[in-house]
């Protein structure tokens, strides 16, 4: 394994601080060791450490979103506290713990090395509902956007055949006739198809 190029390390000056690794190597089994020569980012100071920390593990992950689900795995120091409702990274996508097994129960929390699995929910997208006026029938629709987008009362969405325009939007808490609010606070937006029209051309 090649010696990472920053480390943050306990510095008798400036605490907790990321150093350069000036030179080093990794070495190790069970663990990961590295050995080198660093620099403190602050304050400069040069010297020779040696760290120990555990090999991270693997640890199974389901992970949902809309109807469907996939199984993967996150990496994980062994003693790691890992709770329900903490947000975490994989790749280019967020997400929260939903659930937790360890040893066929569902906890609250456990350390990394104690999980049979995780379930999560991915955040990077939400589903909003939109009722369209289309005529004399309303129809459901559900648009895919990021939790901070925002929606604005007036605004036209693409629906993909349609598009349709925002006459209010409900949250939880209120109905806006005005304004724009966030996708992940909205529970349904309310609108009409706008019919699209074709300019004649000049009579020649």
């Amino acid at each position: 394994m090649a010696a990472p190029s920053a480390l943050v390390l306990h510095c008798d000056t400036c605490g907790d601080v990321p150093h350069r690794v000036l030179r080093g190597k990794v070495t190790g089994k069970d663990e990961i060791i590295f050995e080198g020569v660093v620099r403190c980012s602050k304050c400069g100071q040069v010297r020779s450490v040696v760290t120990r920390e555990p090999r991270p593990i693997q640890v199974p992950v389901i992970v949902s979103f809309l109807e469907s689900s996939e199984r993967t795995s996150l990496e994980f120091s062994p003693e790691e506290e890992i709770d329900v409702g903490e947000e975490i990274e994989l790749g280019d996508s967020r997400l929260r713990i939903t659930s937790i097994e360890v040893k066929g129960r569902r906890m609250d929390g456990a350390l990394a090395k104690e999980v049979s699995t995780l379930w999560a929910k991915r955040m990077d997208r939400v589903r909003v509902k939109f009722s369209v006026n289309k005529g004399n029938r309303t129809v459901p629709h559900e648009v895919l956007a990021a939790p901070d987008e925002e929606f604005e009362v007036g605004e036209i969405v693409d629906l993909g055949r349609d598009r349709a325009v925002v006459h209010h939007i409900r949250t939880k808490h209120r109905t806006l006739h005005e304004g724009r609010v966030r996708a992940d606070e909205i529970v349904r937006m309310y609108g009409r198809v706008v019919r699209e029209r074709t300019a004649r051309g000049a009579a020649t």
